[in-house]
């Protein structure tokens, strides 16, 4: 089998599963201006539509529903590739876990299944390299894991019990099969689970608390909205660690065929951690500062709206694994992405 090692030097085909979603916009642009070939495949289930930015980058894309069987058209891309980042899924916030458990299990394991068949059917009798499958984790894989000091590592999953929400037990039983996969039939991989992602693109669900990830809703409810005080789930003291979107990016595009990547997994994210109160502290003051609420305005106060049993009190990372084996570190401050996603919302209300 060739080893991944070997693309590094040259111009690869890139499929990315999930193209038109938050990360995997930030990832396409850096494998674009690294030389790579990028096709896309989404079927636009959360919004509807694809991003103006999207439409300007020089990569062909293809509204297509993964979780279907694939046709000729879709194998003939499988056979081609040397690279598929499989990030398609159904991502919500812990509102949207508990609510479209079933929809996000079935769909997010058929993808899986169908990608992972496929190569086998279709390198049976090729002599060209499998493609290497880059797959998109999730934290939610620790699910179970209590957080030692220094945060999970990258094998603590092998020691508790899986995931009890649909997403994290899609995406654990997401990551088996590939392994079982890479086992039984040679297809190389490489796992990353990022951490809780600040971006500025994703917007909140204005209808339903947690449907949407929780800093979406913070920054709507916070800078828009101007709630307070302001709803949220539980008593707002669970522990997250919150990495600027670019980071994670650049932690999967530039590691693009890395010889220490193969049939690894790596966890990617900032270290800092916060409370929920703490990032709504953070948007608040980031908020006053920009002068869209008063300095002299009261103290953010906090209003339990709704609790779910399965949100998890408290996760970090550990990354020391990216950084001696990759070099790679999350380089922006928390307070950092917080500053820079109030002005881009603000620039883009004006």
């Amino acid at each position: 089998m060739e080893s991944s090692t070997e693309f590094i030097d040259r111009m690869a085909k890139v499929l990315v599963f999930g193209s038109e979603g938050s990360l995997m916009q930030s990832v396409i642009p850096k494998l674009l201006a690294a030389g790579h070939e990028v096709i896309g495949f989404d079927n636009l289930f959360r919004y509807g539509e694809r991003r103006e930015s999207a439409k300007k980058l020089d990569y062909r894309y293809f509204n297509t529903d993964l979780s279907e069987p694939y046709d000729d058209d879709m194998r003939a891309f499988i056979r081609d590739a040397d690279y598929i980042i499989q990030a398609a899924a159904r991502i919500f916030g812990v509102g949207g876990f508990n609510q479209f458990e079933a929809d996000i299990l079935s769909y997010d394991v058929n993808i899986q299944h169908n990608l992972l068949t496929s190569i086998v059917e279709e390198f049976k009798f090729q002599s060209r390299p499998k493609p290497h499958v880059i797959y998109i984790s999730s934290s939610m894989v620790y699910e179970t894991c209590p957080t030692p000091d220094g945060g999970v590592g990258e094998n603590d999953v092998e020691h508790y019990p899986a995931p009890r929400t649909a997403y994290g037990l899609s995406k654990y039983v997401g990551e088996r099969m590939l392994k079982h996969y890479t086992k039984q039939y040679g297809i190389p991989y490489t796992i990353w689970r990022p951490f809780n992602i600040i971006t500025p693109h994703e917007p909140a669900d204005k209808n339903d608390i947690g449907v949407s990830h929780v800093f979406a809703d913070f920054i709507e409810n916070i800078v828009v909205r101007k709630m307070n005080p302001l709803p949220i789930i539980g008593d707002g003291e669970q522990i997250r660690c919150f990495t600027w979107i670019e980071d994670v990016a650049s932690g999967i595009a530039d590691n693009l065929g890395h010889h220490n990547t193969l049939n690894q997994t790596y966890n990617l994210g900032n270290t800092e951690a916060w409370s929920m109160k703490d990032l709504a502290r953070m948007i608040y003051f980031a908020a006053q500062y920009e002068g869209v609420i008063s300095k002299d305005a009261p103290p953010l106060e906090f209003v339990t709206v709704k609790e779910f049993l399965n949100d998890v009190r408290i996760r970090i990372p550990n990354c020391d694994k990216a950084h001696m084996l990759l070099n790679w570190k999350a380089k922006k401050k928390t307070v950092e992405s917080v500053n820079e996603c109030v002005k881009h919302l603000l620039t883009n209300q004006a």
